[in-house]
């Protein structure tokens, strides 16, 4: 199973567009906030230009969605996952201390995978067994993609640049 993974577009429509029509075989989009309504138009225009695989759009607001009525926060279960999806701006992300309040948060709501945005900074990094993964600013190019395999359940994370 393919997941892109997109954060931060900041009205980037024709990255996001761009991104998405190279990515046309993902299973799920999920949009980590911060021009979180971009995301929509360009799966549609996606649609129309060429056939596209996905079956779910996971968003939720980041601090400069002012307007979006997306939820801060998301728990999704994906295959034999748990994913806990954030803008990461609550939890105050860009610091260190942050990153271990969205560990901790991941941890207690029993989450083994938590994606957030805001620092524009790809990340990742496994802490025990949690894995906090950042694809970094679509404004600036970049995305992510998670591939699960479906019949061992094992994830690859990667970082990418238009």
């Amino acid at each position: 199973m393919k997941i892109l993974v997109l954060s931060d577009s900041h009205g980037r429509y024709e990255y996001i567009y761009s991104i998405i029509f190279n990515n046309a075989d993902s299973d799920i989009i999920i949009h980590l906030g911060d021009g979180v309504d971009d995301v929509d138009e360009a799966v549609r225009d996606v649609a129309n230009d060429r056939p596209l695989k996905v079956e779910r759009v996971i968003k939720v607001r980041g601090n400069c969605d002012m307007f979006s009525n997306e939820a801060v926060t998301s728990f999704d279960n994906i295959g034999d996952h748990k994913f806990y999806v954030t803008h990461g701006y609550v939890q105050g992300v860009r610091s260190a201390a942050g990153r271990d309040n969205l560990y901790v948060d991941a941890r207690n709501n029993e989450r083994d995978v938590a994606l957030f945005g805001h620092t524009h900074q790809p990340l990742f990094e496994d802490r025990e067994g949690v894995y906090l993964f950042n694809p970094g600013a679509v404004k600036d190019g970049r995305y992510g993609i998670i591939n699960i395999d479906d019949n061992s359940g094992e994830m690859e994370f990667l970082h990418r640049e238009l």
